[in-house]
């Protein structure tokens, strides 16, 4: 028994503990605390444990709980794996740990468990005895579930930008899986695509779009002639004007300042004209920045193009 309680985090099925020796009657009156087990779930207990369960602990008593074809999903798996978006407070409403469970099977959600059945079981990874669905379907069912659209863009954004999962692979599961739900999911990934990388970038852009600008790109990756790249900025207009939204944290220190004047000076040296404003100032004065941007469009119109070769972010 032992053995078995420590390869599942000191939890155990009423069924093993049965199967063990352990009486019915017994199990019946575990659920008081002090007793040899404690239930922590209808049919799971802990054995001989006080305190908080850990997240491992609730983690594996969901998947005792709903059944050996369950799998994690949702925003808990994506805060065990350090998504800090997800450690927004749109994301924890509930505090509760969410499994998937074929359609086929009948099991209701109970206590900190939400047990979703559902038609598309998608594919599965296992660490430390624990079983995941596979990171597109954690972040798309996180997603699903939140009712903040800045919250879902701020953790597409996070997972796309850390290379936890690609865009392309957060589109597939979207088309594949449940339709309900996925707009926010849906919108993030439009601006995926269409080069923002961040929720202040994808406010940017669509701040130009909504404005009638369909002549720029989002994050392009601009090389020089010889092949070696130069820069990617938040925004990029051919006649050579571009457009940084620095934040200050990225300048905190002496190091990161001065990564951003060599950035500068190389863009300008390439002959391309830089405009800096932090978000703040494009938050509070969209139109303001906007205008200065197609201020320095208007001049450099009759220039030569800037000899630089372009890439869109993809």
């Amino acid at each position: 028994m032992l053995a078995a309680a420590s390869r599942q985090y000191d939890l155990l099925t009423a069924a093993q503990l049965v199967a063990l020796g352990v009486s019915r009657s017994n199990l019946s009156r575990s659920n008081q605390v002090g007793g040899m087990f404690s239930r922590v779930l209808p049919g799971v207990h802990r054995v001989d444990g006080r305190g908080p369960l850990s997240r491992d602990q609730r983690d594996m008593a969901t998947l005792l709980y709903a059944g050996p074809q369950s799998l994690l999903t949702g925003a808990e798996v994506l805060r065990g794996r350090g998504v800090r978006a997800a450690e927004r407070p749109e994301f924890r409403v509930l505090d509760r740990t969410h499994a998937l469970v074929p359609h086929a099977i009948h099991r209701s959600s109970h206590g900190f468990v939400t047990v979703e059945r559902t038609v598309h079981m998608p594919g599965h990874y296992e660490r430390d005895g624990l079983r995941y669905a596979v990171m597109p379907r954690v972040v798309l069912d996180a997603a699903r579930r939140c009712t903040d659209q800045n919250a879902v863009r701020a953790l597409i954004f996070e997972v796309v930008q850390r290379s936890l999962v690609t865009a392309a692979a957060l589109e597939d599961e979207r088309r594949r899986g449940q339709i309900r739900g996925s707009r926010f999911a849906r919108l993030a990934l439009e601006e995926v695509f269409g080069g923002v990388r961040s929720v202040a970038e994808a406010d940017v852009r669509q701040a130009f779009l909504s404005r009638g600008w369909d002549d720029l790109l989002f994050n392009p990756r601009l090389h020089f002639p010889d092949g070696r790249f130069l820069a990617d900025p938040d925004v990029y207009h051919s006649s050579g004007v571009c457009l940084e939204v620095d934040s200050r944290e990225h300048h905190f220190s002496v190091e990161s300042w001065e990564a951003t004047m060599r950035r500068h000076g190389a863009m300008t040296a390439a002959g391309l004209a830089v405009i800096h404003v932090p978000p703040s100032r494009f938050r509070a004065d969209p139109d303001g920045v906007i205008a200065e941007f197609a201020g320095a469009v208007d001049v450099r119109r009759d220039w030569p193009t800037p000899p630089v070769v372009l890439r869109e972010a993809g």
